[in-house]
């Protein structure tokens, strides 16, 4: 696939779910501004990664889109509940998110933590909604259990727990695979068990190394990124003493380790017929790099 063609598959894997959002968004009011809030963050920008990528893996697996709308919606309802809470002062204290002041600034910490939770409910209730078989359950209990305690939620808790202390290579991958990697993970994993069981263990395996990709490629933009550029605050993970692949294998380390996670990544997919897109997204994503 030719960069052209991946570009136009993006924006109509992208425009797609951002249709299918704001129909869903329309019917979220309340009478405070507690779903202005919500609004706030979830259309705040950004290239919607996880969405697209389920709504591309279910195309290359040949499911039906419309199935997997509503848990690439919750999927990134709950990313959202994430970033909304990862900037609160008690954890990253960022201002600035994708550009603009980030929920708590924007309102006040008090409704911010509220919008986060109101968005983590929003995601569960939408695609219990609309699920109507046993697979449907299947792919929310992975929803559930791949960004819960067992999941995303116990990553931030290693990693707040940690910060100024240092740590090895194994406390640093066990953050990035529970924070980072699992909710990279189902994207791939959710259609797999919609449509292709069998690819569920290729699919935990290509969501870890794509996960490590986008975390590593990040740490890099945070020493060596422009804030007007990525649209969020830089040098954070050093003012806050963060143990990251930077802190261990240095710049030029991270880079060698990403060339080899490509080349894994890559390699992993050729069992699977129609990857053109999943190949440029690798490509694309190790390209953030400065």
């Amino acid at each position: 696939m030719i960069n052209s063609q991946y570009k136009t598959e993006y924006k109509r894997y992208l425009d797609l779910f951002n249709e299918y959002s704001e129909k869903v968004f329309s019917a979220v009011k309340t009478e405070s501004n507690l779903s202005t809030a919500m609004a706030y963050s979830f259309f705040a920008g950004g290239k919607r990664v996880r969405p697209v990528l389920m709504l591309a893996f279910a195309d290359i697996l040949g499911g039906d889109l419309n199935k997997a709308l509503p848990f690439a919606f919750s999927l990134e309802c709950i990313h959202t509940h994430s970033l909304i809470h990862d900037d609160l002062p008690a954890l990253d204290g960022d201002v600035l998110r994708r550009g603009k002041p980030t929920c708590h600034v924007e309102f006040d910490e008090a409704t911010a933590i509220l919008a986060g939770d109101a968005l983590l409910n929003l995601a569960y209730e939408h695609s219990l909604s609309s699920s109507t078989t046993l697979d449907d359950i299947r792919a929310l209990e992975c929803l559930a259990k791949f960004t819960g305690y067992r999941g995303m939620m116990q990553g931030q808790q290693i990693d707040v727990e940690n910060e100024g202390k240092g740590g090895d290579e194994e406390l640093l991958l066990k953050i990035h695979d529970l924070k980072t990697c699992k909710l990279l993970t189902v994207p791939f994993l959710i259609p797999a068990i919609l449509y292709r069981k069998e690819l569920m263990p290729l699919c935990e395996r290509l969501g870890r190394l794509i996960g490590l990709i986008f975390q590593f490629t990040d740490d890099v933009l945070d020493v060596l990124g422009e804030e007007e550029k990525l649209g969020k605050s830089v040098g954070k993970d050093q003012q806050s003493q963060k143990l990251t692949s930077i802190s261990l294998y240095g710049v030029d380390g991270v880079k060698a380790r990403v060339n080899q996670l490509e080349k894994e990544a890559k390699n992993i997919i050729k069992s699977i017929d129609n990857t053109g897109f999943l190949q440029c997204f690798i490509s694309e994503t190790v390209g953030r790099q400065i």
